[in-house]
């Protein structure tokens, strides 16, 4: 493929991509664990925030897929894959994090979406990491919405970890998974954002560990 343009490496990349995770998807059985914390969020908030760890969200591309949900993908190679990856499933793409004057436009057209009642979702390491430490960018942008933040995690029996900065998750095929929701968490005007952040963090952690505790 080095003879291609990069543009269409990334489609052609992207395209393999979404054959991959359609077929891990329709041959795997995925249970759906503690799913009621999202009724419980929208008691509260017609619409939700997502949060999820960067290596954690192959499954929830297709579980989450034609739902309106809102990301926002940054201008670089990796976010110009996303971005091809997850339009693919019907995600709603803002561009705008990684370059500091795009990531201020993305930041209020998507908090001019949640405002509007749209659902977002948030990869809260991403998009370099470090891995499994929560970047206060989600608990800013719920603080000034007022939505409720949901956790979401999901493992498999049979899975590849990959040996990179956000140790992606890989479930093979004609596989048994689970994705796991955890506590809702609100964030209050006044509250410590740094606080709240390490509040977020350590809810993923535990229904992550969970999630992979389902398989051993």
């Amino acid at each position: 493929m080095t003879f291609l343009p990069d543009k269409f490496k990334n489609k052609f990349t992207a395209f393999l991509a979404r054959l991959i995770i359609n077929l891990v998807a329709r041959t795997s059985k995925t249970a759906k664990i503690n799913e009621d914390a999202i009724a419980g969020a929208r008691d509260k908030s017609k619409n939700v925030i997502y949060a999820f760890w960067h290596g954690r969200q192959f499954m929830l591309v297709w579980t989450h897929r034609f739902q309106g949900v809102y990301l926002m993908t940054s201008y670089s190679r990796d976010g110009e894959l996303q971005t091809g990856i997850m339009s693919g499933f019907g995600y709603n793409i803002i561009r705008g994090s990684h370059r500091k004057r795009g990531a201020v436009e993305g930041t209020l057209e998507l908090i001019k979406r949640i405002e509007n009642g749209d659902d977002a979702a948030f990869a809260v390491d991403g998009p370099r990491g470090p891995a499994f430490q929560v970047k206060p960018g989600i608990i800013f942008i719920a603080q000034k919405t007022g939505r409720p933040i949901v956790p979401v995690t999901f493992s498999a029996r049979f899975k590849i970890v990959m040996n990179n900065w956000d140790r992606y998750c890989v479930p093979f095929p004609f596989n048994d998974c689970a994705v796991v929701y955890g506590r809702s968490l609100e964030v209050r005007r006044t509250d410590d954002i740094h606080a709240k952040c390490r509040e977020l963090e350590s809810e993923l952690n535990r229904i992550t560990g969970y999630a992979d505790g389902l398989f051993t």
